[in-house]
């Protein structure tokens, strides 16, 4: 089953969720397609009074794995599920390798992953479906830069490069947080004018992903889809 669309009207929210709460969470959100709010959260209440903020037509994107793989009731290393089936990675994770965009299995981020499931059911209670996204996954096949997010100068470039995009984004010191918080509400953006694809397993947990290298309005490419035959991604280096 695919992700159910929002309406044209709806707001989009960015959340580059921390594994745990006394970390960083940061928290974009795109209003009319711009830039109206870039901040940082830390507890779950936080996270949900923002969505409340975007409001209940709001579509939410999370980087944080969503589902367990296939099979696990849990990810404890004490469950006997860790043995039997055993299964450490989901097909989202194997779909995205095949595209060339390194990735961690889901039980090797299961603070993350748990964090994640768990803020999903709540905002699925209070009436929203989050989508999971990727920033890197999104910068990697928009062909922007993805690397060296713990830098300075790499946060600079990929703010740079995201301004064309996302009007309104005029914070040149933005955490890495902060700006992979912008990349998924970005990335909800171009869900919601059907500009994306799913990757997974529909009764695993999928993950939204762009269909075109780049995203420009009116004036973008023609639509390449990413496990398309023959399509060249240069190797790049893992997500930091």
């Amino acid at each position: 089953m695919e992700y159910p669309r929002a309406g044209g009207g709806a707001s989009c929210l960015g959340i580059d969720l921390a594994g745990v709460e006394r970390r960083e969470t940061g928290i974009a959100l795109l209003a009319d397609r711009r830039l109206a709010l870039l901040t940082s959260a830390a507890s779950d209440a936080d996270i949900l009074a923002f969505a409340a903020r975007a409001g209940p037509a709001a579509v939410i994107a999370i980087n944080a794995p969503l589902t367990r793989p296939r099979g696990r009731c849990c990810l404890e290393d004490d469950c006997p599920c860790r043995h039997d089936p055993g299964t450490r990675s989901r097909q989202v994770e194997r779909d995205l390798l095949r595209m060339k965009v390194p990735t961690l299995a889901t039980a090797l981020l299961k603070v993350l992953a748990r964090r994640g499931i768990r803020l999903a059911e709540a905002l699925r209670g209070a009436g929203w479906e989050p989508l999971e996204v990727y920033p890197y996954a999104t910068l990697r096949l928009l062909d922007l830069p993805a690397t060296g997010k713990r830098t300075p100068l790499g946060r600079r470039r990929i703010h740079h490069a995201l301004q064309p995009l996302v009007p309104g984004l005029q914070h040149p010191e933005a955490s890495e947080h902060q700006l992979d918080a912008v990349v998924c509400a970005y990335t909800a953006q171009l869900w919601r004018e059907g500009r994306t694809r799913t990757v997974g397993a529909a009764d695993e947990g999928l993950m939204v992903v762009p269909t075109m290298p780049l995203a420009w309005g009116d004036t973008a490419p023609p639509v390449r889809h990413v496990a398309e035959a023959g399509v060249p991604y240069a190797p790049g280096e893992p997500p930091q």
